[in-house]
């Protein structure tokens, strides 16, 4: 099938996600590039708010198509095999992309015949969350340790063709995987240095679903790339340890945020108590009652408390303890 030249087709795979659909939609019709088709993958979805969500869409140029649950790897698969243009836009329906970010990564791809994907930082959002990655591409070498770009981005038609499609063998991390099949094939992957991709945090995500089976999902990718894998056992060692280095900073940095916060509580705690003390003890040795020998600390938390009062208590002990 001949590819439409320039013609940015967008893959959208829907699951239950009808409550966010329209705001994937609408961040694809903001887009400066308008050269765009838009097919939405209905993977199964089995609630009826987002079925009618789908059936009732009033946006321009969408196509829906509708097929048996077989997750994102297969929804993918399914729309990019019925789509038209000579680039690929991968979007979940819960995901955002700045209005910016296809007419900058077609004209990336128009200008670099060896960019194969296009990427870009990323913002998560959701609920009083809010967190970045600055994701930096590359090539094969980037991608063995870990995924250099976010899931959802741009790419050549001819990229989907070489990785032979997204594996829908494994359920999770398969954006990864895809990564991986495209730059063994010498493809390079730009990473555009903004935040144009804004990725929801969901709770039970399919992400957070997955991370349990990281390590065997790891071990599959190794094995059915074991040539590249292999080939780069050095560089995959090396940054292994970059890697586990960083960590490792990371959990000081934290812990030792950790021990001044407490610290610093414990000190402000202290304090306070001895301020506290030092003031019965003046008034038990019968020093004179002056509000400006009083610590300001103690006379704006503890004001409410009147001094005659004090003075009359603790007469009362001292009397008899006599």
């Amino acid at each position: 099938m001949d590819r439409i030249s320039e013609l940015v087709s967008v893959i959208i795979p829907c699951y239950n996600h009808g409550k966010f659909i329209r705001e994937a939609l609408k961040s694809i019709e903001n887009q400066t590039y308008q050269n765009i088709e838009i097919i939405i993958v209905n993977d199964g979805s089995d609630d009826e708010y987002t079925l009618n969500v789908l059936e009732n869409l009033d946006s321009r140029n969408v196509t829906v198509f509708h097929k048996e649950n077989g997750d994102v790897s297969s929804a993918r698969n399914y729309g990019i095999s019925r789509c038209n243009g000579e680039f690929i836009l991968t979007l979940d329906a819960d995901d955002k992309f700045a209005p910016t970010f296809v007419e900058k990564g077609v004209e990336i791809l128009k200008q670099q015949p060896k960019t194969g994907m296009v990427t870009c930082y990323v913002e998560r959002f959701g609920g009083n969350r809010k967190e970045t990655i600055d994701f930096k591409g590359g090539d094969i070498v980037d991608f063995l340790v870990k995924n250099n770009s976010v899931a959802c981005l741009l790419y050549r038609y001819d990229c989907w063709v070489d990785a032979g499609g997204y594996d829908e063998s494994i359920h999770g991390f398969e954006d990864w995987e895809f990564s991986i099949s495209v730059t063994k094939h010498g493809w390079k992957v730009y990473s555009i240095p903004e935040y144009l991709f804004f990725y929801r945090i969901v709770s039970g995500s399919m992400y957070d679903r997955v991370c349990v089976h990281r390590a065997d999902i790891v071990k599959y990718m190794v094995e059915k790339h074991r040539d590249v894998f292999q080939r780069h056992f050095e560089d995959v060692l090396y940054r292994k340890e970059l890697e586990i280095s960083e960590q490792r900073r990371l959990v000081r940095m934290y812990n030792d945020s950790l021990a001044l916060k407490f610290r610093d509580l414990i000190h402000e705690k202290l304090s306070w108590f001895g301020t506290f003390i030092s003031y019965f003890k003046k008034n038990r040795n019968g020093s004179p009652q002056n509000s400006e020998s009083v610590s300001p600390s103690l006379q704006k938390k503890h004001s409410p408390v009147h001094e005659s009062t004090l003075k009359r208590d603790y007469s009362f002990s001292v009397e008899k303890e006599k």
